[in-house]
């Protein structure tokens, strides 16, 4: 899954966010003994900067001057500047397409196998890499067994658990974690302090570059805070959300859904459960295990709708059915509540 489309930041602004300091200083100390290893992999949850961050390894990397990160001055960072150097490749998922496709792949390792145009290392970032289809793994085995000279291969992963274990295995690790909240919210306040990031921070599990995406969608964010409060109180027609919703940004909303979904869960999973006594907060503990698994149908609809949503799908009809069994699984909430 690939980093959200968050903002407008530098590279560099997102690369020197503090929750990304000790993998930064694994890097350079790597480079400091001469022991950078010849493929990297950067995992965590989306929204924490992985892309920003296989960004200024590449360019760090590539510098000619390096020290406590790429020097912004020499001719290999000049060349980085105007996204033309030469000794460096991307690979991405293409706009119309749903993996990393394994010609791409191949056209990356036939570059990766020439020699250096600057007479240095040639890096290549694959982001993401848990989007490479099997064969697209298959071919870049052999350049992770026995890569080309000074190659430095930087990869992305949201699921790593989807690479296959021949690919991870020969990658040296570097796991983000989440800030904590505090640190979160200073780094967002930072950039702009008239938001109010709590509550949407806490919507997108802690990560602050997801944060930031929807702050750029602030109307679906208030839209779809709305929606979800009127199917909570059994007033809303599906139909006409579903409509609704067709209209404007649908895979924002949808996103926005996950978030909401993920984050409910989340809850139920850490929520103490209710005993016996007349009032007491919180849900039974087999009526949660109840909620829970129904949540759980509600996100894999939302993960299955937004994957539709590349294809030639009814955007009303995906919004539709997900609409359905979320009113269902809040109705049944509700009348379990309302008999408590």
């Amino acid at each position: 899954m690939a980093e959200p489309a968050a903002t407008d930041l530098s590279i560099g602004r997102i690369a020197s966010a503090p929750w990304l300091a000790p993998a930064r200083e694994r890097v350079l100390q790597m480079l400091r003994t001469g022991r950078l290893a010849h493929a990297l992999l950067l995992q965590g949850q989306p929204g924490l900067g992985k892309q920003a961050l296989a960004e200024w390894i590449g360019r760090v990397a590539l510098c000619e001057s390096p020290s406590d990160g790429p020097c912004g001055e020499c001719a290999s960072c000049r060349l980085h500047g105007a996204d033309s150097h030469p000794d460096l490749v991307r690979v991405g998922i293409r706009e119309d397409k749903k993996q990393i496709l394994v010609d791409d792949v191949r056209e990356m390792i036939a570059g990766l196998t020439l020699k250096s145009y600057r007479g240095r290392r040639k890096v290549a970032l694959i982001d993401p890499a848990d989007a490479m289809n099997t064969n697209g793994a298959n071919a870049l085995l052999k350049t992770l067994e026995e890569p080309a000279g000074e190659t430095l291969l930087v990869l992305t992963a949201s699921r790593p658990e989807r690479l296959p274990a021949t690919i991870a295995s020969r990658c040296q690790r570097l796991k983000i974690a989440a800030p904590s909240r505090a640190t979160a919210l200073e780094w967002l306040r930072e950039i702009d302090p008239g938001v109010e990031w709590g509550p949407r921070l806490a919507l997108v599990a802690g990560a602050p570059l997801a944060a930031l995406a929807l702050a750029r969608v602030a109307p679906v964010d208030k839209d779809m805070a709305e929606l979800t409060s009127l199917l909570a109180r059994g007033e809303g027609d599906v139909v006409a959300l579903a409509e609704r919703c067709q209209k404007a940004q649908p895979g924002e909303r949808l996103r926005w859904m996950e978030n909401w979904v993920t984050e409910r869960i989340r809850k139920g999973l850490t929520a103490p459960a209710a005993d016996h006594t007349p009032g007491s907060p919180g849900l039974p503990a087999a009526l949660r295990r109840r909620h829970i698994q129904g949540l759980y149908g509600i996100l894999d609809e939302t993960r299955a709708a937004r994957a539709a949503l590349q294809g030639p799908a009814s955007v009303a009809m995906l919004f539709e059915r997900l609409f359905v069994k979320l009113a269902r699984e809040l109705e049944m909430l509700r009348t379990a509540r309302g008999r408590g």
